[in-house]
């Protein structure tokens, strides 16, 4: 037999939430303690029927989504608040998690994904919707992918050339080694200190050290030949 799970409904919209409400009630372990219609009930409501999880609308009335789980956690350790919502932006799933949140559910979610994503934040796990979830692994990979290049957003080129100049070469040796022409050796220092926010290539030298690019600083005077 599976656990029992009392869950708290939140949105304003009527339609939606009973709806949702006879939805959940179809599953055997599933109790629907209160239904409420504003951020402000939710909060009130949860210090008196101590749900497990609380499902409320990101954008519901008088104390926002993310107020509310803030609230939640905060006032009545345990309870878990899960985020419905029709947003897919990135920065709203940021919020929701830092105000406590831990699922963020879009509202077009089918009910065996619903079901399946109550139990798992019943249990303390972080739950996003899948659509946002591939989002997110997409960020995550290109994000990586610069912190291979430079934690700065270098290109490989980039790096190559800060690799180069650590050893103590002038940008016609870089150029050389590079195949390029000296000037765009010369447009690339000039882009790789803006992005560094350094001033000179000593300064890109002991980067190259911090950020085990290099193991030591050869002899990095302003060569410009």
């Amino acid at each position: 037999m599976m656990h029992q799970v009392k869950v708290l409904l939140a949105d304003d919209k009527e339609i939606f939430r009973e709806g949702l409400a006879r939805l959940l009630e179809e599953q055997e372990h599933i109790q629907v303690v209160s239904q409420c219609y504003n951020g402000k009930q939710a909060v009130e409501k949860v210090k008196e029927t101590k749900p497990h999880v609380v499902l409320i609308g990101s954008n519901i009335s008088q104390c926002s989504g993310n107020e509310a789980a803030r609230q939640i956690t905060q006032s009545v350790p345990g309870v878990k608040v899960a985020l419905l919502t029709d947003s897919e932006s990135e920065q709203e799933l940021f919020l929701a998690i830092e105000s406590g949140a831990t699922g963020y559910l879009l509202k077009d979610i089918d009910v065996d994904d619903l079901v399946k994503s109550i139990d798992l934040i019943g249990k303390g796990e972080l739950v996003v919707s899948s659509r946002l979830a591939e989002k997110l692994i997409g960020k995550f990979t290109s994000l990586r992918r610069k912190e291979a290049e430079g934690q700065a957003g270098l290109t490989g080129r980039e790096v190559e050339i800060v690799k180069l100049l650590a050893t103590g070469a002038t940008n016609k040796e870089v150029a050389e080694t590079l195949f390029i022409s000296e000037n765009t050796c010369k447009v690339h220092v000039k882009n790789i200190l803006e992005k560094l926010g350094l001033r000179n290539r000593q300064q890109i030298a002991a980067y190259a050290v911090q950020e085990g690019l290099v193991t030591e600083i050869s002899d990095t005077k302003e060569k410009t030949g």
